[in-house]
């Protein structure tokens, strides 16, 4: 995981890159960093172009981020799902609670 603040656009966005698994050993880090990232943006994109599997743990830690961030009226969107992350968002219906994007471009310009 990787994150900086995109400030291109007038607003503090948190840009966060995912990548490899994110599953039952590392998700507590995502929830654990997230909550330190919030200290410096409440809008945030997940780029998830480098994540090759998630698990119901994973999806646990993102809707979890989700919350967080509208708790704050903040957002968070995803931008560049594979095929094999976009299914288990598609068959847990987890796609209808986020805005989900093809690149963290159209991402950004959506805030």
């Amino acid at each position: 995981m990787t994150f900086h603040v995109d400030a291109s656009t007038g607003k503090a966005l948190g840009l966060v890159e995912l990548s490899g698994r994110l599953d039952a050993a590392n998700s507590s880090e995502l929830l654990k960093s997230f909550a330190q990232w919030q200290q410096q943006a409440n809008l945030f994109i997940f780029n998830c172009t480098k994540l090759d599997i998630i698990d119901s743990s994973g999806l646990g830690a993102i809707v979890a981020c989700l919350r967080k961030a509208l708790e704050r009226n903040g957002d968070l969107k995803l931008a560049g799902l594979n095929p094999k992350v976009s299914m288990v968002f598609e068959l847990t219906k987890a796609n209808k609670l986020f805005s989900i994007f093809p690149d963290t471009g159209s991402a950004i310009q959506s805030f």
